[in-house]
């Protein structure tokens, strides 16, 4: 499994439920997509409940294979499984299928301590805003590209970890795969390796 690091100190940097909401932009190219599939792994693998939503399947594999156990993993493709999907501990819903994610997080037995991971955010062109906002969120992608996702810019997070500036945010010089975290008030480059 990838490890995510603070590039002065050299400590691994462990995420759990009190670091969300979780904002992690960063433009195409960044980093941001694997940093962001590290951490929902992580998260997965202390046993936390996770419900997954990408725009592309490679995120799926991705998250896979750096869980390498995926008998805790359901990928959702359609409403008729919706009870035996949240049985398991991590849903993955059918990359690029908004509409079955909302309907999933609507659903009467959705259980809401589950984490919501909302990968591509900025392929998103329906607001789902209101429908996710009182989950414990990771919001990943490039908030700039996506004027409906201003809700989610706005919102306010525990965590943010920016790969590339974001409207009104300063960070400093940063190489591929390296970004700021803002966590409370302190902030620090990290690094994924």
């Amino acid at each position: 499994m990838k490890k995510i690091t603070d590039i002065l100190t050299k400590e691994e940097i462990k995420f759990t439920k009190a670091d969300l909401p979780m904002l992690i932009h960063g433009k195409e190219y960044s980093g941001a997509s694997l940093l962001s599939i590290t951490i929902a792994s992580l998260l997965h693998k202390a046993g936390n409940k996770l419900c997954i939503f990408t725009a592309y399947s490679m995120a799926k594999e991705e998250f896979l294979k750096q869980i390498i156990n995926s008998d805790a993993v359901f990928y959702l493709e359609g409403e008729k499984d919706f009870e035996q999907a949240l049985k398991f501990q991590t849903i993955v819903v059918q990359s690029g299928n908004t509409e079955l994610f909302l309907k999933l997080v609507s659903y009467s037995s959705f259980e809401k301590d589950r984490i919501l991971f909302i990968k591509n955010i900025e392929t998103i062109n329906i607001p789902i805003f209101e429908i996710v906002k009182s989950y414990l969120l990771i919001v990943s992608g490039n908030l700039e590209l996506n004027p409906l996702q201003r809700d989610f810019n706005d919102y306010a997070y525990n965590t943010k970890i920016l790969f590339s500036p974001l409207a009104g945010e300063t960070i400093p010089s940063l190489e591929k795969y390296q970004a700021f975290l803002e966590k409370k008030l302190n902030g620090r480059t990290i690094i994924l390796s």
